[in-house]
């Protein structure tokens, strides 16, 4: 049992450990109260939870979006151990669907829950999976292999945002396209889009040199700025005043721009009317959809691999270090992090 684990009991009055961001750079460990459960209800004791740039950016004050105190983690897989649904048994492997949202107003009813003004995602705006246990409705679970590996269940939250911005750049495939940014999301971009478009020239550009390599040996050609062909798709996973400048100057005249890198709020778009000029179509993507469906089935099939994507493995004991010194800052770090909440696989 590394780091001086000790076994947690998750009932009886029993605290459990949460990882908690209290405010910007104060993450600690710490003990929470047990959740009561209530009928159609469902105990999970969390597996793995993955973290991704929201994570980071709660931990540094620059979402805007969170309440805090919270705990962090809406990449999450976990073990169903307390049921009160019939939905789901008492043993079932499940992943966790973090978007909230409303249910009953104009987007919700038209199936684009992320438009809804009521939208949240658990994990910021409530407590997320950074801790040993979760109690919520059994309709917040989706079923997961138990025969497929937990690392790479904590794979389709993110995959399902990989199958929304897929969605959002159209049915037309594009002959040139540039993927600007190349973390986690953008590694999973390059698999689903050589599979899917294996006819496109996919060029990618990073600044930092592990990402782009790794972007490469995944079947990405490397792109210098103000080099190459006009483009007629750029996706930009920044969403920078200079990535998106970089986008506008690059995409051709008719072309598609796609960002679903979280702008900051002092980030400024490219010129309008160059825009204008080369009458380009841009759409950000946020969110997502309650089917997974096709990000589960990229992942179950080995689209999308943990050991192309996964950079950092931690204990729960490590993340509030981790964390607090912003170790996800670190030049040469590449891709996903994962916490270990429990032993096994």
């Amino acid at each position: 049992m590394p780091h001086g684990r000790r076994k947690a009991k998750r009932r009886g009055g029993v605290r459990m450990r949460a990882l908690q961001i209290r405010g910007q750079q104060d993450v600690a460990l710490v003990d929470l109260p047990p959740e009561a459960m209530a009928d159609g209800m469902v105990r999970v004791a969390v597996d793995r939870v993955g973290l991704c740039g929201t994570d980071f950016a709660l931990t540094a004050g620059t979402l805007g979006l969170n309440v805090l105190p919270v705990v962090p983690g809406h990449e999450v897989l976990g073990t169903v151990v307390a049921s009160r649904s019939a939905a789901l048994r008492v043993g079932k492997r499940v992943i966790l669907d973090p978007l909230l949202n409303c249910g009953h107003c104009p987007a919700c009813g038209q199936g684009h829950p992320q438009w809804c003004s009521a939208v949240g995602v658990i994990g910021v705006v409530r407590d997320g999976g950074a801790r040993e246990e979760m109690v919520l409705p059994a309709e917040r679970w989706l079923p997961w292999p138990a025969e497929l590996p937990l690392d790479a269940g904590v794979l389709v939250e993110p995959a399902q945002v990989v199958a929304t911005i897929v969605q959002a750049m159209g049915a037309t495939v594009p002959e040139q396209m540039l993927l600007v940014g190349t973390g986690a999301l953008g590694l999973m971009l390059v698999r689903v889009l050589r599979q899917q478009w294996p006819a496109t020239t996919l060029w990618v550009h990073d600044t930092v040199p592990e990402r782009r390599d790794r972007a490469l040996a995944l079947g990405g050609r490397d792109w210098h700025p103000g080099v190459g062909p006009a483009l007629d798709v750029v996706v930009d996973g920044v969403g920078a005043s200079d990535t998106l400048a970089l986008a506008a100057e690059s995409v051709r005249a008719g072309g598609h721009i796609v960002v679903y890198g979280v702008p900051k709020a002092d980030t400024l778009l490219p010129s309008p009317a160059g825009l204008f000029r080369k009458n380009v179509r841009m759409t950000f993507s946020r969110l997502y959809t309650h089917d997974f469906a096709q990000a589960m089935a990229w992942v179950a099939n080995g689209v999308i691999r943990p050991q192309e994507v996964v950079s950092d493995r931690l204990a729960l004991e490590e993340a509030a270090e981790f964390l607090r010194e912003r170790r996800w800052n670190a030049p040469a770090r590449w891709g996903k992090t994962l916490i270990r909440v429990r032993d096994g696989e």
